[in-house]
């Protein structure tokens, strides 16, 4: 029997509820607990390694409905404190942050890491707060120079990096070639970044000044200088993005797509021949030629055949899918899984409800694979329950760099 995502969704909450199940406690009338006996905080530096404890010096602030802050502990206050906290009913949310201060708009090797949570508590009982894990909250900034660009150096440079525009931070070049190599933190207010270069280069006074896009909490952004030729053959320069690492793993709160901002001469170009195509070898009644246009009609005595196939000819790097539509049931159903952003080579314990419903292939065993054969015949009962037009967008980066974005749509009348 094909699995209904109402009947999947429900039976994955009765199990939180099991594990979560709050408990009577003899405490004053109004008041409850917030518990952290089976709390973890973790802290996620980078999205190359797995999240750690954070140190005990994290704070740990209870904010109201009403955007009042009404406690604020230290980690290692909460856990000498029997691991809870006293608090009255009501609704509140959570917030640790590394600091006890306020996130700087701009400053040199000061991250601030963090992560926020929502919940409830019930006058006598007790509620678990689970496992969080803080990331970056901020948008680091490092800035290096090519070999061949630190040649053309020949006396004092300057390069100013801005996001708010009161608050730049400076990285110095010298003469001699040594410059400032630590990471600048950016407070994100906006979307954009403004890098300005002023300096000697080949003997006299060059400036430069480029914008960049899409700035947001939780990147690396790594500022390149590279040498380069004008379409007269002169000599110059360009300020590239030379890569950008997007930390959207484990909390859901940033696009996890990867991308290159800039005019980098060494990013690869198209898209490695990566395809996405209806696969029937042995012909069905009703067969897929529209990726983009797949018709569902509910019908009780039979099933429609719906196969693809991933072609990757320089084998898979990264492979993501991102899920809308303009039916709001149907999006609240995709929130239970946590899965409107599915990274299918590392998922979160949350999508298993998904792909019990909609069978992605998934799992670190589609990295380097060139064919990936998709048989989602048994999403049918499940999808055909929300009309509408549902989009899942397959995003495939290749070993080599190369990204295809290609939509499969679904619409059900």
């Amino acid at each position: 029997m094909k699995k209904n995502i109402i009947i999947a969704i429900a039976s994955a909450a009765m199990v939180l509820f099991a594990s979560c199940q709050k408990t009577p406690i003899s405490a004053e009338k109004g008041f409850g607990y917030l518990s952290f006996s089976e709390f973890t905080l973790g802290l996620d530096e980078t999205v190359e390694t797995k999240a750690t404890a954070a140190s005990g010096n994290y704070t740990i602030t209870i904010i109201d409905a009403d955007g009042n802050e009404v406690m604020r502990k230290t980690y290692d206050e909460v856990k000498n404190n029997d691991n809870k906290l006293s608090i009255a009913a009501g609704s509140y949310t959570l917030v640790a942050s590394s600091s006890s201060d306020e996130v700087p708009v701009a400053a040199f090797e000061q991250p601030v890491y963090g992560v926020s949570k929502e919940f409830t508590i019930e006058a006598g009982m007790t509620t678990p707060i689970g496992e969080l894990v803080c990331t970056l909250q901020q948008c680091k900034v490092t800035v290096a120079y090519s070999d061949d660009f630190l040649k053309m150096v020949t006396g004092q440079c300057s390069t100013k990096v801005t996001v708010d525009p009161e608050m730049p931070l400076e990285y110095v070049l010298n003469a001699d070639k040594t410059y400032e190599q630590s990471a600048g933190y950016f407070e994100v207010t906006g979307n954009t970044m403004t890098v300005v270069f002023k300096g000697d280069i080949d003997g006299g006074s060059k400036s430069m000044t480029k914008v960049f896009s899409n700035i947001a909490p939780k990147q690396w952004r790594q500022i390149k200088f590279i040498p380069k030729v004008d379409e007269e053959g002169n000599a110059t320069f360009d300020i590239v993005i030379q890569d950008l690492i997007s930390d959207a793993t484990l909390n859901n709160a940033v696009d996890p797509k990867e991308e290159i901002i800039g005019e980098d001469p060494d990013a690869p170009k198209g898209d490695g021949g990566i395809t996405l195509a209806p696969d029937y070898e042995n012909g069905c009644d009703e067969e897929i030629t529209d990726l983009e246009n797949i018709l569902i009609v509910p019908v009780a005595t039979r099933d429609m055949a719906i196969r693809f196939r991933a072609t990757v000819p320089n084998g898979v790097k990264k492979f993501n899918v991102l899920i809308d539509s303009d039916n709001d049931s149907f999006l609240s159903a995709v929130d239970a899984a946590n899965a409107r952003e599915l990274d299918l080579i590392n998922p979160l314990p949350d999508n298993d409800i998904i792909f019990q419903v909609v069978p992605f292939p998934h799992g670190q065993e589609l990295v380097g694979q060139t064919d990936i054969a998709f048989n989602l015949d048994s999403a049918q009962d499940a999808i055909t329950i929300y009309s509408g037009r549902h989009t899942f967008k397959m995003i495939i980066v290749d070993q080599t760099g190369c990204k295809n974005e290609i939509p499969v749509v679904m619409v059900v009348e």
